[in-house]
């Protein structure tokens, strides 16, 4: 079998990024580049491989710009902050600044390239079936594309709303949010069975290091529950959840993350945890984190001044997935299939280091102590703010914005000028006014 070790991995990238950067044409959707691929390039496994890695690619770009995936989370949450010219505009809502960094973290482009590279690789592979691949790399390959296309659709409408669909059969047609979760759904679900728990290397043997950096089971699995939480089907992610993960020891289990590098594009931030350090007031610290709860030890607090700084482990990736997020999805799952005492089990699981006893929450208290523990878990991981929206929490944690902002579209981000002209679209209501 033709897989590769994590070495391998990091040359695939390097070699992607130069064939990328060096073609005069690719093929992509109209609203990014117009770019060209010969037909006949994906001849081997090695390229058709390649072509998964530019997928990575396209959605390490998409989050890392501008720390994109701080900005459309805990920045804009008012949680977590950087030094940057742009932090202020960020905290106070004015999303339609005209700072450089604030148009281009309003563009979609990096996303769409994501999906269209996905749709060309799935087209590819069909072919390649039996012929050049054999079943382990057909599989992964195959599932990595509908997780990765999946993904890159899901953050699009969690950050703008309604979306036009990239896929050949209803190009350009405007999508609803229910209509993309719907279909991110769908996709997860086809990789889910095909991506294994644990991917191998080239001699055969499972590598930690590569499944914690290209989609697994796990991520899979906590993505497609996501999305069906968003759907409001609690129920049917909690049967996934349950399926997947009861009994499962932690050695099947495994991380996602994006890994960090060298891009061609200069405007990628290539060590986004270096030199830059994501701060927290400490008084916002005191207030998520109250004394006693040993998840204060996520920062380094000094004694004298008024901020601390979240301690990142892992700095050679951007981590999306956790196994910390299983037992806080299911407790949501749980919760809203109407389990309230399986609810709190879970959460009590989740919740090791907290001060609150969980066991006396009560159904009208649920929603705030999960959310307010998936605040303090997954601090950093670029989802809060996509919590509020999805437990109708903005208005409380950002009382600027009134219920009528919210209902004109306040929660998702203004169009940039380029997503505008080129798909014929009108700015949203909110950011039009």
């Amino acid at each position: 079998m033709n897989k590769i070790k994590p070495i391998t991995w990091c040359a695939l990238v390097a070699l992607l990024l130069f064939i990328f950067s060096s073609c005069e044409d690719y093929l992509t959707i109209d609203e990014v580049e117009n770019r060209t691929i010969a037909t006949d390039y994906y001849d081997s496994p090695q390229k058709l491989e390649q072509a998964v890695v530019g997928i990575y690619v396209d959605m390490r770009r998409a989050l890392l710009h501008n720390h994109a995936w701080l900005m459309y989370g805990e920045g804009r949450a008012g949680d977590l902050t950087l030094e940057v010219d742009f932090m202020d505009d960020m905290a106070a809502q004015r999303l339609t600044n005209g700072t450089l960094p604030l148009r281009q973290l309003t563009d979609w482009g990096y996303f769409y390239d994501a999906i269209q590279d996905a749709n060309y690789l799935l087209e590819k592979l069909g072919s390649a079936k039996g012929e050049m691949l054999s079943s382990y790399q057909y599989n992964l390959y195959r599932g990595e594309a509908l997780a990765l296309k999946s993904m890159a659709y899901f953050y699009l409408t969690r950050i703008w709303g309604t979306v036009p669909s990239a896929e050949a059969t209803d190009r350009g047609k405007l999508l609803t949010q229910q209509e993309v979760l719907t279909r991110c759904v769908q996709w997860a679900a086809e990789a889910k069975p095909l991506l294994p728990r644990l991917l191998l290397n080239d001699d055969g043997i499972v590598s930690t290091a590569l499944t914690e950096v290209r989609f697994n089971k796990t991520a899979v699995c906590l993505l497609l529950a996501h999305q069906q939480l968003w759907l409001g089907k609690g129920q049917e992610a909690y049967d996934g959840l349950t399926a997947v993960f009861e009994g499962q020891g932690a050695d099947s289990l495994s991380n996602l993350g994006l890994s960090l590098g060298k891009d061609s594009d200069p405007d990628i931030t290539q060590q986004p945890y270096t030199g830059n350090p994501i701060t927290i007031t400490k008084e916002k610290l005191d207030a998520i984190y109250p004394v006693g709860d040993t998840r204060r030890s996520m920062f380094t607090i000094p004694e004298a001044g008024t901020t601390a700084s979240l301690i990142i482990e892992e700095q050679n990736m951007l981590l999306l997935y956790s196994t910390k997020e299983i037992s806080l999805l299911m407790a949501e799952a749980a919760w809203r299939a109407g389990q309230l005492e399986t609810a709190k089990s879970h959460l009590t699981t989740a919740a090791i280091g907290a001060t609150e006893n969980y066991a006396l929450l009560t159904a009208g208290t649920f929603a705030d102590a999960l959310l307010r523990e998936r605040q303090r878990i997954l601090m950093g991981s670029g989802q809060r703010f996509f919590d509020l929206i999805r437990f109708d929490k903005i208005r409380q944690f950002l009382p600027s914005y009134t219920e009528s902002d919210i209902t004109l579209g306040a929660a998702y981000w203004p169009l940039s000028a380029q997503s505008i002209r080129t798909n014929g679209l009108e700015q949203n209501k909110y950011w039009s006014k």
